[in-house]
């Protein structure tokens, strides 16, 4: 069985309550949307300053950090240029050290080479000394032999005319015998030179107009060494009467690439001619040098004979 109630119920406290709830809701969505607004503007204002720090932060380090930087390059600048402050003052030094060095050295073989080059003029003089003589006074006695010759006119007694008579005979004599000397002495010397030329010419002449002609050209070959290393040196000497630069450096290489090869052996050489020591004796005793240097020099030259291919 079923039963119906009917119940009145009267709403209209609700519909105040819930207006006013719509009002504190109107109230809180303003007050939530105020709130929203300073939350942004807070958090805004909030990034900016928080940037602000992170970059004033930033830029503070990276300007810490260069100075830094800065300190440590500019110190090492200083020590850098400190230390090619003393280089340069140890060069400078050096430099000086090996300016006084070198002119020292300058001035020793200066004087040195002084000494040497006055010895060798004197020994160049002496072995000039005929020519020399000859020059400046046989010249002259030469030229002037026509006026030196002529008779002179016997004026005076007739007890002296005889007696300069004899004493004007007596020097043309005289003469006539160093003219006949001097003759002599050319003659010998000219057949001394062709005996000597005989031996070092062709026995055959050479047609020098032809390109395949043979020539023969003397060539002296010395080896010496300046010093204790036993480093020896090799020269050549050619002559250069009728000889072209070229013909000389291609003897040049020639000679010196058989001495290189070993073709060509130095070998003891009999014992120095007679004729040579005594001219090598009578050089040394025309110098002019001190009896101890002249006994050295021949002593030197007697104790090592020469070598010869």
């Amino acid at each position: 069985m079923s039963s119906t109630i009917n119940c009145h119920v009267d709403t209209t406290p609700m519909a105040q309550t819930v207006g006013t709830v719509s009002t504190h809701v109107n109230g809180t969505t303003a007050a939530v949307v105020a709130m929203k607004a300073a939350v942004v503007q807070a958090e805004k204002e909030g990034a900016d300053h928080v940037c602000e720090k992170v970059n004033k932060g930033f830029y503070t380090l990276i300007r810490s950090q260069i100075s830094q930087k800065i300190a440590t390059l500019r110190s090492e600048v200083d020590s850098q240029l400190m230390r090619l402050n003393q280089q340069r003052k140890q060069l400078t030094a050096i430099r000086q050290r090996m300016e006084r060095d070198y002119q020292m050295i300058c001035g020793r073989y200066l004087k040195l080479f002084t000494t040497i080059n006055k010895n060798l003029e004197q020994r160049i003089a002496e072995l000039d000394r005929p020519v020399m003589d000859l020059a400046e006074s046989e010249a002259d006695k030469v030229t002037n032999r026509a006026s030196r010759l002529t008779a002179d006119i016997p004026l005076g007694q007739s007890e002296s005319v005889r007696t300069a008579q004899v004493v004007s005979a007596s020097n043309l004599k005289f003469k006539a015998l160093k003219a006949i000397e001097t003759i002599d002495r050319f003659i010998a010397g000219s057949n001394e030179l062709e005996e000597v030329t005989e031996q070092i010419l062709l026995r055959r002449r050479v047609d020098g107009d032809r390109p395949e002609a043979n020539w023969t050209v003397p060539v002296i070959i010395s080896e010496s060494n300046f010093d204790a290393t036993d480093m020896s040196q090799t020269r050549s000497y050619l002559s250069k009467i009728e000889l072209p630069p070229e013909a000389r450096k291609r003897i040049d290489y020639a000679v010196d690439a058989v001495v290189r090869g070993g073709e060509l052996q130095w070998r003891g050489g009999d014992r120095i001619a007679p004729e040579l020591i005594s001219e090598f004796r009578s050089l040394v005793a025309q110098s002019g040098l001190d009896p101890r240097r002249q006994q050295t020099i021949t002593g030197m030259f007697e104790a090592h004979p020469f070598q010869t291919l």
